[in-house]
């Protein structure tokens, strides 16, 4: 089974925490779609700062869709993650509330190694629009 390192570092027991299958492969997507630019760089999981002055728009859209193919494509490689089609397993959606218009990106996935389908929500930092 996939493991790797629970990020933040924890121990329990004097030992570090793992994490196991989609909770690892989830992890791993949080964290390559960050930007890591921050004193504490894995707390700031998401999309990085390219969106930042971005515009809400399809261009955007296809931005953010490319960098995720490419990341799902390294995951594929090492056995542990796989689109089944970009154009539907990637899809965005806008929720408006208090807070103003919060979008997100979710991210339908195969575990290779359960062969069961998975889904992810990532959020989407505000923007120029």
């Amino acid at each position: 089974m996939a493991q790797g390192l629970k990020i933040p570092l924890e121990t329990a027991n004097g030992r570090l925490k793992l994490l196991t299958g989609d909770d690892y492969i989830q992890q791993l997507v949080m964290t390559a779609l960050g930007d890591g630019d921050s004193e504490n760089p894995f707390q700031d999981l998401g999309l990085g700062e390219f969106m930042i002055f971005g515009i809400n728009d399809d261009l955007s859209d296809g931005q953010i869709r490319e960098k995720t193919i490419r990341l799902f494509t390294l995951l594929e490689r090492d056995q542990l993650a796989k689109l089944g089609d970009p154009q539907t397993d990637i899809f965005f959606e806008e929720d408006k509330g208090l807070a103003g218009v919060e979008r997100k990106m979710n991210v339908l996935y195969i575990n290779m190694e359960t062969q069961e389908r998975a889904e992810l929500e990532v959020p989407i930092p505000p923007t120029g629009s």
